[in-house]
């Protein structure tokens, strides 16, 4: 009786220790499978797993390539100035002309001088400085379209002049000229234009400047 007794104790042991041996050897072997699979993912700077971007360029990049692509290409004629544009005093030859065989009127004349295409709008601001007063714009010259100088060209506004000697009068030997914008108003600045005779040009109440035109005989009639 007490050698079987012992036998089963001795096989009870025997069976305990087959248990903790298993056990221990399949943590064991999870925990080797646990590290392989963290030894085969890639690791950051900083020690934590990423994966793999396998797109070309990160999205950023991407995101920058495709805004660039997109953007529409810079058209260098509008770095050039456009017809729009109105004249300007720096770059316009302002003067005056006889009217060629007509006394009652003398010609404002404005030259492109500049490197591009602009517009005379409306009429030209002209001031008498003997009267301290602009010139009255005729509304009657308004032209069908706007004139567009290129450079080189000229365009034309005659200035009306009293026909017939009047206490009214006056005579003045220069005229301040300054053009109009796209709107309307007076551009910056102006130009003292000369009288292109000697005895100065016969102003009264009644004298009127026309609309820009594109040839003197527009102007003129």
């Amino acid at each position: 009786m007490r050698t079987a007794r012992r036998t089963r104790s001795a096989l009870g042991l025997a069976s305990v220790a087959d248990l903790c041996l298993t056990a221990c050897d399949g943590g064991a072997d999870g925990a080797k499978a646990s590290d392989a699979a963290s030894s085969s993912a890639p690791r950051s700077e900083g020690g934590t797993a990423k994966g793999v971007d396998s797109s070309p360029g990160r999205p950023a990049e991407r995101e920058e390539a495709q805004a660039s692509s997109a953007a529409p290409a810079r058209d260098a004629k509008s770095d050039a100035g456009s017809a729009d544009d109105a004249c300007e005093p720096g770059t316009t030859k302002l003067a005056l002309k006889e009217a060629g065989g007509t006394p009652s009127a003398v010609l404002l004349t404005a030259t492109d001088n500049g490197s591009t295409p602009c517009s005379m709008y409306h009429a030209p601001f002209v001031a008498d400085p003997v009267a301290g007063h602009h010139l009255t714009a005729d509304p009657d010259t308004t032209p069908q379209a706007v004139v567009v100088l290129a450079p080189g060209r000229t365009a034309y506004a005659a200035i009306t002049l009293a026909r017939q000697e009047s206490t009214q009068n006056h005579r003045t030997r220069t005229l301040n000229v300054t053009l109009a914008g796209k709107d309307g108003t007076g551009t910056d600045g102006h130009v003292a234009v000369s009288s292109p005779g000697p005895a100065g040009l016969q102003i009264n109440p009644s004298t009127r400047v026309t609309y820009w035109q594109s040839t003197e005989e527009g102007a003129l009639r």
